[in-house]
C-alpha cells in the first residue's frame, strides 16, 4: 500500500519511532475503512454494526477479549502507544471523530445495501466523514507534535466556521473528493455512490460532463483550502498568544493532505491522472522544499 511513501510526507520532520507510528495508524484505518468498501453487498451494514462498536469499546478503555479479531488487538495496541502521550482533550476528540467516522460508515454501508440515490448535499456531507481525514489528523498531532490548540477564543473562532475546524472540514472535503474522482469508475461498475455519479444524476448530465464538474468542485475547494491555510499561518484573526500552536498546527493539516495526494500519485493505488495540479501548503515553497529533501533522502 505504500504507508511508507505517506508516513514520511505526512510527518516530514518526526523521527523514525513517529514515522512507524503515523504509517501504523494509516494502516489500521485504511484497512478498516477499505473493509467496508469492498465487495459485500447484503452484508457490509451487518458486518459494520458488528466490528464498529467492538472497536469503539477499545477506545472507552476495555481490554480485547481473548477471542477477539485483529483489529480489535491491533486498534489496542496502537491506542495504548498513543493516548499516553496527548491531552484529555485530544484523547476525546479522537474518540469522537472515530465514533462519527463509524456512525457514517454505518449509514453508508445501509445506503449502499438499500441502493439509496443520495442527494448531492447529503453525500457531500457523508462523504466528509467517511474518508478518515479527520481521526489522521488527530494522529498527526501526536506524530508531528503538533497539537490542536484549545484556547476559549480559538474555540469560538472553530464554531464559527472560520478558523482551523473549517481547515480540517476543507481538508478533509479535498482528499475525498480526489478519491472519488480516482475510483469513479470501479464505483459506477459496483453500483456505489460516488460524487461523480451522485452529480451526473441531480445535474442530468454525462458522466464525462460530472468528472469536469467534480473537479472544478475539489479544485475551488482546494483554493478554499490553501486561502484558509495562509491566513492562519499567518496569524490573521488569530490571538498573539496562540500564533506559533496555530501555525504549526496549519502546517500540519497541509502536510496531511498533501501527503494524501503524492500518494495517490506515487503510488498508483487509484489513477492518478485527477490530481491537482497545485501544492496545498501553508508556506509558498515550502512543498517543494520539503518534497526535495524527500527525494534524496
Amino acid at each position: 500500500m505504500g504507508l511508507d511513501v505517506l508516513a514520511e510526507r505526512m510527518v516530514p520532520t518526526a523521527d523514525e519511532t513517529d514515522v512507524a507510528l503515523t504509517a501504523q495508524w494509516s494502516a489500521f484505518i485504511c484497512l478498516v475503512d477499505d473493509y467496508f468498501d469492498r465487495d459485500l453487498r447484503g452484508t457490509s451494514a451487518s458486518r459494520a454494526e458488528s466490528v464498529l462498536p467492538c472497536l469503539l469499546s477499545v477506545l472507552a478503555g476495555e481490554e480485547p477479549r481473548p477471542d477477539s479479531t485483529g483489529p480489535e488487538v491491533a486498534l489496542a495496541d496502537l491506542w495504548r502507544r498513543t493516548a499516553p502521550r496527548m491531552s484529555p482533550g485530544w484523547r476525546d476528540r479522537f474518540i469522537a471523530d472515530y465514533t462519527d467516522f463509524s456512525r457514517a460508515t454505518c449509514e453508508e454501508a445501509v445506503h449502499r445495501e438499500r441502493r439509496h440515490q443520495l442527494p448531492l448535499d447529503t453525500y457531500v456531507a457523508l462523504r466528509r466523514r467517511t474518508i478518515t481525514v479527520l481521526p489522521m489528523t488527530d494522529i498527526v498531532e501526536c506524530t508531528a507534535a503538533a497539537s490542536l490548540p484549545d484556547s476559549p477564543e480559538l474555540l469560538e473562532q472553530c464554531a464559527e466556521g472560520a478558523g482551523l475546524w473549517a481547515l480540517r472540514c476543507a481538508g478533509a472535503d479535498v482528499v475525498g473528493w480526489t478519491n472519488d474522482l480516482a475510483s469513479a469508475e470501479a464505483d459506477r461498475r459496483r453500483g456505489q455512490n460516488n460524487l461523480l455519479t451522485v452529480l451526473e444524476r441531480e445535474r442530468g448530465c454525462s458522466f464525462a460532463e460530472s468528472r469536469t464538474g467534480v473537479v472544478s468542485m475539489r479544485d475551488a475547494r482546494l483554493r478554499d483550502f490553501r486561502s484558509l491555510a495562509l491566513r492562519l499561518s499567518a496569524g490573521l484573526g488569530v490571538p498573539s498568544a496562540a500564533r506559533a500552536s496555530v501555525a504549526a498546527y496549519t502546517a500540519a493539516i497541509c502536510d496531511v493532505v498533501n501527503a494524501s495526494l503524492y500518494w495517490l500519485d506515487r503510488t498508483g493505488r487509484f489513477d492518478a491522472q485527477w490530481l491537482p495540479p497545485h501544492a496545498v501548503s501553508s508556506q509558498p515553497g515550502a512543498e517543494e522544499g520539503r518534497r526535495a529533501s524527500h527525494e534524496t533522502s
